[in-house]
């Protein structure tokens, strides 16, 4: 594999589009199969034009924030990337937001323009009124179909330098925080991922992730850049998996979160032994129970954040348990003890790197505290704790403040008390985390309630839970619930949630 100098990758959305047109137009980039969809380069681009055009006629011009919230589907491939045509700045909502979680991605984010699915519309519909500003919604649909009006030629102000994307947090040390991405950070982020699979103009690359994660997002410029194919589904559905790799002729897969887990509890198959195809994710601790299950699938783990989507990646031809991989040159990565000096080999501490690529995030909108505190002496702190072995490899080890990893999310526990606390019965509220035995190799946890209710009222736990349902996104509705009179804390009143961790699920009541 020839090396590639990231230093020297200057795109943006547009001009990468372009440049891959020049000699691949008839070539197909986009399909998804459950709508029969299919798209040639020159296609998706026309169409990518033709909503630019109308997005500007609407009044999104450059700079502008634009939130979409939609589940995958052609129309959101074609939208998302008019929009960043436009140089206007999109903000990606997680569909299972609702409530004041997705209230706030809206309001703080500035956005003035939000373009969302038939299916997201009441959502939507029930917080933009709850903004202070005047809110533009925008139906997708309709805009695919009022964009066939529209020129297939357009000029995007777009450049390199240019902001390209909000990422919002999982808000795993507080309220989420808006990620400053610009065209060129996006596109070398990806272009870094794919070069390392090794991935070339033959690939058929399946994605299921939804493209308000970076992850999927990031898999359409890498495609872009080495002119692949990229297969897309609404969602990943397990039982279907291997037949659509089959069907599909698909040789790179993308498993994150809980996907792993889920193929392992299906009956092993004859068709699953006999695909040969490449698979990125975040292996560490689970090669050697992947491989043993699918020993002719080539498996390649990746360690990064929304700060920086790709740090680390294990070298192909040096994967061992436990590794999340070595640093993609020039950057460069280090263990940090609590003063800021460098530790040895095995010691773990906080991970920083020193970014020399451009992949790095600008910092965060409109938080220059939070952004002088990941920013620092030319480092970018991760927040995250590791070590190094003595290959040079990271070992991930966990989040230096407290957060939970849930269904394949990130959980902020600040948050999630938050809104737990709206409920007009709960005077107060804590949440632990609980490991069962079989989600230790994935490191996820199921949320725990702890809930001290206001003088004289009675919650039970069936109604608590429903009231989850509608007013807390999934991955952030606890499984368990423990009513208390009152919680041990310290001379500050602060809560002390170690000692509730400790307690694990005793006296709680499953709800789900």
């Amino acid at each position: 594999m020839e090396a590639i100098e990231l230093e020297k990758i200057n795109y943006s959305a547009g001009s990468l589009l372009e440049e891959a047109c020049k000699s691949e137009r008839e070539k197909t980039f986009f399909e998804f199969p459950s709508r029969g969809f299919k798209a040639t380069y020159g296609e998706f681009q026309a169409q990518a034009y033709r909503i630019a055009n109308l997005l500007e006629r609407r009044g999104i011009s450059k700079g502008d924030m634009v939130a979409i919230m939609s589940e995958n589907s052609p129309e959101l491939a074609c939208t998302l990337y008019a929009t960043v045509l436009t140089g206007a700045v999109w903000v990606p909502i997680n569909s299972l937001l609702v409530g004041e979680s997705l209230q706030y991605i809206i309001d703080v984010s500035d956005s003035a323009h939000v373009i969302v699915s038939s299916r997201y519309r009441d959502q939507i519909e029930q917080v933009v009124g709850k903004v202070g500003r005047q809110i533009q919604v925008l139906p997708i649909e309709e805009l695919d179909e009022e964009a066939e009006g529209e020129p297939a030629s357009y000029v995007s102000p777009a450049e390199p330098d240019d902001l390209f994307c909000i990422l919002f947090t999982s808000g795993t040390t507080g309220f989420p925080k808006g990620v400053l991405h610009t065209h060129r950070s996006a596109t070398r982020s990806s272009i870094t991922v794919e070069h390392n699979l090794e991935t070339t103009s033959d690939d058929r690359i399946y994605m299921q992730l939804p493209f308000s994660h970076v992850w999927a997002s990031a898999t359409m410029f890498g495609t872009i850049y080495f002119k692949a194919t990229m297969i897309v589904e609404e969602r990943f559905e397990a039982d279907t998996y291997w037949k659509n790799v089959d069907e599909y002729k698909i040789t790179q897969g993308h498993w994150t979160g809980t996907i792993p887990l889920n193929l392992l509890k299906l009956p092993e198959t004859d068709l699953e032994q006999k695909e040969k195809i490449t698979v990125v994710g975040t292996f560490g601790g689970m090669y050697d129970v992947l491989e043993a299950r699918w020993p002719n699938i080539r498996f390649q783990s990746v360690y990064g954040f929304t700060e920086h989507p790709c740090i680390t990646i294990v070298p192909a031809h040096d994967i061992h348990q436990g590794s999340d991989g070595k640093p993609n040159a020039p950057d460069e990565l280090f263990i940090l003890d609590e003063n800021s000096e460098p530790l040895p080999v095995g010691e773990t501490g906080e991970i920083a790197v020193r970014c020399n690529c451009g992949l790095r995030m600008q910092g965060y909108y409109k938080n220059p505290e939070a952004t002088a505190e990941a920013l620092r002496g030319g480092f970018l702190y991760t927040g995250d704790l590791g070590y190094l072995d003595e290959r040079g490899h990271l070992h991930f080890a966990g989040r230096k403040k407290d957060a939970l990893r849930v269904r394949g999310e990130m959980v902020s526990i600040d948050q999630t008390e938050h809104l737990i606390n709206q409920h007009p019965k709960v005077a107060e509220s804590a949440i632990t985390p609980y490991r069962p035995a079989e989600k230790e190799a994935t490191k996820e946890d199921e949320i725990v309630a702890h809930i001290v209710l206001k003088g004289g009222e009675m919650l039970p736990a069936e109604e608590f839970h429903l009231w989850s349902e509608k007013n807390l996104p999934k991955f952030m509705r606890p499984r368990y619930v423990v009513f208390r009179e009152s919680f041990p804390k310290t001379a500050t009143e602060r809560i002390q949630h170690f000692k509730l961790k400790d307690e694990g699920i005793k006296g709680a009541t499953k709800v789900f």
